[in-house]
């Protein structure tokens, strides 16, 4: 595949609330904070009202994107048709081509870039808005085993086939892979369903070296979503990293913000200078059934 840039990230964050205060089984564990969880956000808008919001701070410096990709899972929206409407009329681009797209979980980073990749490869689009929101609605906060606290979030980012000009982060993707594997129950702990886990990180990760040729041991860094440090680890390992690789993001700070962690997390490590030009990233997406790779490089 060709590669292409990400930049002029986003995120939008729920108001602060502590773990340890949220009325819920297991929240008072205190191994919650020494694993790093340390309080999550809540909001009053919906899924598609934070996506408005900050795909227009991702389009701040003025350009009009070809296209629009927005992935949820929240279904607290109009449907789709109106929701991509409201979207493209919210970021003041109402002749982008836009789309929705789901079903992998926290792992809809790599369905969104996918998509961009697909678009990039078959159409003469040149730059993708490409847009993440969710929030909880009828559940609760605490994901299944204890594995991190959900917290409201979104996050946008340009994505564009040739370098963007300006300041901040910009990151050279250089290829991904997306694999699932859609056998067992979501909440399913059990050995076999863990080595089918491993698994499926390990061929997401060999697709992602056939695509780029570059493997585990060739990052600077990898980066997992916003859970439990001690589930990083094992995610880690699983896939072959060494765990002096291993980056985790803001997990005291935010919370896992379902899709939106690898992002925020990438513009927030590049602003306190842990990231610099150079750095190799492997960024992974994991859901209940998915993992995404993608393979990427600070240029700026």
């Amino acid at each position: 595949m060709a590669a292409f840039y990400l930049s002029s990230i986003a995120h939008l964050h729920g108001t602060k609330h502590l773990v340890r205060e949220l009325d819920e089984v297991g929240a008072d564990n205190p191994r919650l904070l020494d694993d790093g969880l340390e309080s999550y956000g809540v909001t009053t808008m919906s899924s598609i009202e934070m996506a408005g919001e900050v795909g227009a701070r991702a389009l701040a410096g003025g350009l009009v994107p070809d296209a629009i990709v927005y992935a949820t899972e929240t279904a607290d929206g109009d449907g789709v048709r109106r929701n991509n409407v409201r979207l493209a009329r919210a970021v003041d681009a109402p002749g982008a081509a836009t789309q929705t797209v789901a079903g992998h979980g926290c792992a809809n980073l790599g369905l969104l870039l996918g998509t961009v990749q697909g678009l990039f490869a078959t159409t003469d689009v040149d730059t993708v808005l490409v847009v993440t929101a969710d929030r909880v609605v009828g559940r609760g906060r605490m994901m299944d085993a204890e594995l991190s606290v959900l917290s409201d979030g979104a996050a946008a980012a340009l994505v564009t086939r040739h370098r963007p000009a300006g300041d901040g982060l910009v990151l050279l993707v250089n290829g991904m892979a997306l694999r699932s594997d859609w056998r067992g129950d979501l909440t399913d702990n059990s050995p076999a369903a863990q080595r089918r886990n491993v698994l499926l990180g390990r061929s997401a990760v060999k697709a992602a070296r056939e695509a780029t040729g570059r493997g585990p041991r060739d990052f600077t860094h990898a980066l997992f979503n916003n859970y439990r440090l001690p589930a990083q680890r094992f995610l880690t390992g699983a896939a072959g990293y060494s765990f002096d690789q291993l980056l985790p993001g803001r997990l005291a700070a935010h919370a896992h913000e379902f899709a939106a962690d690898l992002l925020v997390n990438a513009d927030l490590l590049a602003a306190d200078g842990v990231l610099t030009a150079g750095d190799r990233l492997a960024l992974v997406a994991t859901g209940p059934h998915s993992w995404a790779v993608i393979d990427a490089e600070v240029v700026g």
